[in-house]
C-alpha cells in the first residue's frame, strides 16, 4: 500500500475543528451544549440539568468534558464543541493504530484517512451527541481488546486499558459499552479457536475490576443524589427505548442503518460495503483479521436494526472498523466491479448536483444561493467517490473535505431553521428593553427550542410539549414549568411579562385561545418561529365556552 501523503492526513485530522463556534442546531447540538453549561454554573456533576430540570437521559461524560472546558474557555459554541473535535481526533488516532498493527503503518494511515473524511463521521465531528465519544471509546476497547487476544503476550497492558475503554464507553452511552463489545469477543472466541487463550486473559483481567468500580461509583452516586434512577436509566432508557415501538417514536425499516451505512460512507461507499460483505459472506477464505473486525461492523447494524429506536448516530460506532476494512481492501485490490460501482454512484450524485437547483423557490427557505451549496457539495462527493474506486485515497480524501467545507459553508444560510439563536436574539433585545423591577417569564408553546437557554441565559416554561423533560415532569417542585391552553389563557398574571415561542403554524389556535387578536402583540418571525408577548387581556371563558380543544397534529 503506498502511504498517504502526509498533506492530506493534517487536512483530514484538523476537519473535526474548522467552524467550531458555528451556531447551535436543534436539537441534539444545542441540548448537549446546554446541558454542561448549567452543569459548570452550578458547579454540580452529579445530577445533570436541562433547562434547570433535572435531566438524567444519559450518563455524564460529555456533559464532564463541556463543562470543563466551559471552566478553561469560557461559555461559548467553540467552547462546547472543542471536546467533541478532540474525541473525533481520538478516534482517528484509534483506526490508524488499530489499522497500523492489524495490517501495516500505510493501512492505518489510510484508515484514518477514510474514516475521517468519511460524510457521517466528518458531519457528527461537528455536532454535539454522545455517540462520538461512544463510537471512539468502543473503538479503542475493541482495538485494544483484539490485541490481547490475538497476542496475549501484550495482555499486561492491553487488557486493562480495553476495560478503561469500555468503561468510558458507558460513562458515554450505557449499558451497551458492554453488551456489543462482549458478544463480540465471544463470537470471536467461538469462531477462531487460536484467540480463546487471549480471550479468557481478556476476561480475568484485573481491568474488569475497574471496570466495576468506576461505573458501579457513578451508579452508587447517581442512584444516592436521585432516588430511582436506576430504574430508570436502566428500564427507561435501555429497554424500553430499545423494545418500545410508541414511546419515542423513532420508527424506521429493516434496511435503515444499512441504507444510512451506504450513504454515511460517502465517498468511499463501494469500498466500505465491498469491504463487510466479502469477509463476511467467504469468512473461511477470507483473511481472519478482515472477518474478525467485519464482524464487529455487522453486529452493530444488527443490533440497532433489530431495535424499534432508529437515529442516524446510532450507526457511528461500526463505521471505524468498516474505515480499516475500506482502506486495507483499496491497498490491496480493487475488483474492477469497484471502479464501476463508483462511478455508477459518481454518476447519480453528478446528477443530483445538476437537479439541485430545481428546488429553489419550491422548497421553503431554499433560495437560488443555498442550492449552489448544495450542488457543489453534492459535485465534490462525486468527484470523491470516483477517485476513492480508483484507489486515490489522498485526492478522495481532499475532496471530500472541500465537500464538508461547503456544507458547513452553507449551514449559515440556513440559519433560523436550523439554530435557536436568531430566535434568542429577539428575546434578548425583548428582555433588555424590560425594566429592572418586572418579572418576565419566557414561554415555549408547542416545541422547546434547546438553544434558548444556552443564549439567553434564562429558563424556559413549556406548554403543550414535555419531550425530553419527560422525567422531571414527575416531581412536584418541577410542576409550574409545565402548562396547557389552561395556563396561557391565564398569563400573563399581575406584575409580569410572558414572552413565548412557537411555531408559525400555532400562532392561529393560540390566538383563537387567547380570545382574538388583541390578546397577543409584538409579533415577529424569525424563521419558522414566531416570538410575540402576550397581551393582558379579560379571562376568557374556561375551555368548553371558547376556542375548544386542540386539535391533534
Amino acid at each position: 500500500m503506498t502511504k498517504p501523503k502526509a498533506a492530506a492526513l493534517l487536512v483530514v485530522l484538523s476537519m473535526p475543528f474548522w467552524h467550531l463556534g458555528h451556531p447551535l442546531w436543534e436539537v441534539d447540538d444545542a441540548r448537549y451544549a446546554e446541558v454542561p453549561r448549567e452543569m459548570h454554573l452550578s458547579g454540580n456533576a452529579t445530577v445533570p440539568t436541562l433547562n434547570g430540570m433535572d435531566y438524567i437521559e444519559k450518563p455524564p461524560l460529555i456533559y464532564w468534558l463541556g463543562a470543563a472546558s466551559y471552566s478553561v474557555f469560557g461559555v461559548g459554541e467553540a467552547a462546547a464543541r472543542f471536546p467533541l473535535a478532540l474525541t473525533a481526533v481520538t478516534a482517528l488516532l484509534g483506526v490508524w493504530w488499530l489499522g497500523g498493527w492489524l495490517f501495516s503503518p500505510a493501512a492505518g494511515a489510510a484508515a484514518a484517512l477514510v474514516l475521517g473524511s468519511s460524510l457521517l463521521f466528518a458531519g457528527l465531528s461537528h455536532m454535539l451527541t454522545p455517540d462520538l465519544a461512544l463510537s471512539a471509546a468502543l473503538l479503542w476497547a475493541t482495538g485494544l481488546g483484539l490485541r490481547t487476544m490475538r497476542r496475549p503476550e501484550d495482555a499486561r497492558w492491553a487488557a486493562p486499558a480495553a476495560w478503561a475503554a469500555m468503561a468510558a464507553a458507558f460513562l458515554a452511552k450505557g449499558l451497551i459499552a458492554l453488551v456489543l463489545p462482549g458478544v463480540w469477543a465471544a463470537a470471536l472466541a467461538l469462531m477462531f479457536p487460536e484467540l480463546r487463550r487471549g480471550f479468557r486473559r481478556l476476561l480475568l483481567d484485573w481491568g474488569a475490576l475497574l471496570f466495576l468500580a468506576v461505573v458501579g461509583c457513578w451508579l452508587w452516586r447517581m442512584e444516592t443524589a436521585a432516588p430511582g434512577f436506576c430504574r430508570v436509566f436502566f428500564l427507561e432508557q435501555h429497554f424500553q427505548r430499545f423494545l418500545d415501538t410508541g414511546k419515542y417514536n423513532r420508527p424506521g425499516p429493516w434496511w435503515f442503518f444499512l441504507a444510512t451505512d451506504l450513504w454515511g460512507m460517502l465517498p468511499w461507499a463501494p469500498a466500505a460495503a465491498a469491504a463487510l460483505v466479502v469477509p463476511l459472506a467467504s469468512p473461511r477464505r477470507s483473511d481472519p483479521r478482515t472477518v474478525q473486525l467485519a464482524l464487529w461492523s455487522l453486529i452493530v447494524i444488527a443490533f440497532f436494526s433489530s431495535s424499534s429506536s432508529k437515529l442516524v448516530t446510532y450507526l457511528l460506532p461500526a463505521l471505524p472498523q468498516q474505515a480499516v476494512l475500506a482502506a486495507e481492501l483499496l491497498g490491496r485490490s480493487r475488483p474492477r466491479w469497484m471502479a464501476r460501482a463508483g462511478a455508477a454512484l459518481a454518476a447519480v450524485l453528478l446528477c443530483a448536483a445538476a437537479a439541485a437547483p430545481l428546488a429553489a423557490g419550491r422548497v421553503p427557505g431554499v433560495d437560488a444561493a443555498s442550492t449552489a451549496f448544495a450542488a457543489a457539495a453534492l459535485a465534490l462527493f462525486a468527484v470523491g467517490t470516483l477517485l476513492a474506486s480508483r484507489g486515490a485515497l489522498a485526492q478522495a480524501a481532499l475532496a471530500s473535505a472541500g465537500a464538508m467545507a461547503v456544507c458547513l459553508a452553507g449551514a449559515s444560510r440556513f440559519e433560523p431553521q436550523l439554530s435557536a439563536r436568531p430566535v434568542a436574539l429577539e428575546l434578548n433585545r425583548r428582555l433588555a428593553a424590560a425594566g429592572p423591577e418586572e418579572t418576565v417569564r419566557l414561554v415555549a408553546y408547542d416545541r422547546y427550542l434547546h438553544g434558548v437557554p444556552f443564549y439567553t441565559g434564562r429558563t424556559v416554561d413549556v406548554v403543550n410539549w414535555v419531550g425530553e423533560l419527560h422525567y422531571a415532569k414527575r416531581f412536584a417542585r418541577f410542576a409550574h414549568r409545565f402548562g396547557d391552553d389552561d395556563e396561557i389563557r391565564e398569563w400573563p398574571l399581575d406584575g409580569e411579562r410572558v414572552l413565548v415561542t412557537l411555531p408559525e403554524r400555532e400562532l392561529d389556535w393560540l390566538v383563537r385561545t387567547r380570545g382574538g387578536p388583541a390578546s397577543v402583540k409584538d409579533v415577529v418571525k424569525v424563521g419558522p418561529t414566531v416570538v410575540l408577548e402576550l397581551a393582558p387581556t379579560a379571562r376568557p371563558a374556561r375551555p368548553g365556552s371558547g376556542a375548544g380543544p386542540k386539535p391533534a397534529p
